[in-house]
């Protein structure tokens, strides 16, 4: 069974005849007929009802009728369905978000896209990069926007932007003044860092290493925006991405870190092997041109 005897049986019915029907699909008579028995044949069972002058269905040719016509639409419109995925007409991203990012610009971008493709859903997922990462490894979201480098092994990665990491802290800290400072003279001081879901505790805790000390952690947590309430309270120091920064109010001084490992490089990164809707690689090329 195929859909062209389908669509000659369907034909024949509509046009209420063989001779029409064959007029009608430019096909000859003889030819319908084949497509017609075959189809009987395999089905064991007898669409028309010939014993009547006029063509007839029998119970299951009219069965088999509303079911062909049903399979001729969906197949009919197939290629349209797949014209407007292609076309970025519909589409479903799931992307998994660094916390450690400029959301209100990533937001913005987002806006931008559902204009130009309003029919594009998404399911966002805000987390460190280690779980993002474990959340492509097991397919529960598309892509992940966090830290790169990554493994090479496992990951594709695009690079989006690369920032400065500085020290963040109250106005009115000891070390305010400075405008430069080095990871050494941070020995004696309390840091609130994300906690160890994050690349960016990790690449702090190395650094300090490197400078002959292991930071004292008051706080680790998830949000950056607790840690600006924490500085608030003058319960310590953080290093932060430069976009999250200038995110902060007036009430805090970022310094230069001399030190070439405070810098990061955020990017997209999806799992090797994985397919990519159309969606989602026009969303990753939107993001590349706009941050």
């Amino acid at each position: 069974m195929d859909i062209k005897q389908m669509k000659y049986f369907v034909e024949v019915v509509n046009q209420n005849s063989m001779t029409n029907a064959s007029k009608s699909l430019y096909i000859a008579q003889p030819t319908i007929s084949k497509a017609i028995k075959d189809l009987e044949k395999e089905l064991n069972m007898t669409l028309f009802d010939r014993s009547k002058r006029q063509l007839a269905l029998t119970d299951a040719g009219r069965v088999f009728y509303q079911k062909s016509k049903e399979i001729l639409t969906l197949y009919n419109d197939l290629p349209r369905e797949v014209n407007s995925l292609l076309g970025l007409e519909t589409g479903h991203i799931s992307i998994g978000l660094s916390a450690v990012m400029n959301m209100n610009k990533f937001i913005h971008i987002l806006g931008e896209f559902h204009q130009e493709y309003p029919n594009v859903t998404y399911n966002l997922v805000e987390n460190g990069g280690k779980m993002i990462e474990t959340q492509l490894i097991k397919d529960e979201i598309d892509i992940g926007i966090t830290t790169i480098p990554v493994d090479q092994s496992i990951f594709h990665s695009v690079l989006l932007y690369e920032e400065e990491l500085r020290l963040v802290l109250n106005k009115e800290h000891r070390l305010a003044n400075y405008e430069q400072i080095n990871m050494s003279m941070l020995k004696e001081e309390d840091f609130i860092l994300f906690n160890e879901d994050f690349y960016l505790n990790d690449k702090i805790i190395e650094a300090a290493k490197n400078s002959g000390f292991v930071p004292n952690t008051i706080s680790k947590i998830s949000q950056w925006n607790f840690i600006e309430n924490l500085l608030s309270a003058h319960l310590g120091v953080s290093i932060l991405p430069e976009n999250i920064v200038n995110l902060l109010d007036g009430n805090f001084k970022s310094i230069k870190i001399d030190d070439p490992a405070m810098r990061w490089e955020l990017g997209v990164i999806w799992k090797k092997e994985k397919y990519l809707s159309h969606a989602t690689k026009k969303w990753i090329e939107f993001m590349k041109q706009r941050l």
